[in-house]
C-alpha cells in the first residue's frame, strides 16, 4: 500500500508523489475494507462526490489496482474504494475518539477508547495530507515522485469518478451550492453511527 499525493507546482500540472503506508495503518485499512458495501455511480454522485467541494481533509491510498479515498468525516472516517472498471464500494468508520466531531459519547465509545493507542484514521488521512504542502515533511516520510505505471494505475482506478465530476459540472455548475448542500445531507443519511474497527 502506498499513499498518493498531488503536489502543486508553479505553471505546471501537479506532480504525483507516493510513499509507503505504515504497516499498522495498512493492516487497519485492510480490516476496514472487510466492511465495504457496493456504491453505485448515482449514489456517489448524489452523496460523497459533494465532499470534494467542502473543507474536508482526505487522502488516497493505492493498493494494487485499487485506490482508497479516506476522508475525515462524521462519524470518523469515510472510506471509498475505486477500482479499475468503475466499481466502487464504501464504508463509514466510527472514530475511536469518544466525542469526535462533538458527538455524544456512548458507554461503548468510552470503554473502548485508549488515549495512548495509535489513531489509524488520523494517520491514514493526515500523514499524506500534511506532506502535500511541506517538502521537508515529504522528504521525512519518504515520498518520491511516482513513475508512469503508478500514475496510469491511479488514473485508471479514478476514471469513472473523473467522468462523474465532469457530469456534475455540466448538470449542477449553475447551482453548485445547492447540489453540495443536498450531497452533505445525503452523506449524513448514509453513514449512520459508523462501524467500529478494533
Amino acid at each position: 500500500m502506498r499513499y498518493v499525493i498531488l503536489v502543486e507546482q508553479k505553471r505546471q500540472a501537479p506532480a504525483m508523489y507516493t510513499a509507503p503506508v505504515d504497516q499498522d495503518d495498512a493492516d487497519y485499512l485492510r480490516r476496514a475494507a472487510e466492511t465495504l458495501k457496493p456504491l453505485s455511480a448515482e449514489e456517489y454522485m448524489n452523496g460523497p462526490a459533494s465532499i470534494l467541494h467542502m473543507l474536508a481533509r482526505y487522502s488516497y491510498v493505492l493498493d494494487g489496482n485499487d485506490v482508497y479515498w479516506c476522508v475525515e468525516w462524521l462519524p470518523g472516517m469515510i472510506m471509498i474504494r475505486f477500482s479499475r472498471g468503475g466499481q466502487m464500494s464504501w464504508t463509514a468508520l466510527r472514530s475511536p475518539v469518544p466525542d469526535f466531531g462533538g458527538r455524544t459519547a456512548t458507554k461503548e465509545d468510552k470503554d473502548a477508547y485508549d488515549a495512548d493507542a495509535p489513531n489509524h484514521q488520523v494517520n491514514l488521512v493526515f500523514e499524506p495530507w500534511t506532506a502535500q504542502f511541506d517538502e521537508d515533511d515529504r522528504n521525512a516520510k519518504g515520498f518520491t515522485q511516482a513513475d508512469a505505471k503508478t500514475e496510469a494505475t491511479f488514473e485508471a482506478a479514478l476514471s469513472l469518478v473523473n467522468e462523474i465530476g465532469e457530469q456534475i459540472e455540466t448538470q449542477h455548475g449553475d447551482n453548485l451550492e445547492a447540489w453540495v448542500y443536498r450531497g452533505e445531507e445525503e452523506v449524513a443519511k448514509m453513514v449512520g453511527d459508523g462501524v467500529r474497527i478494533d
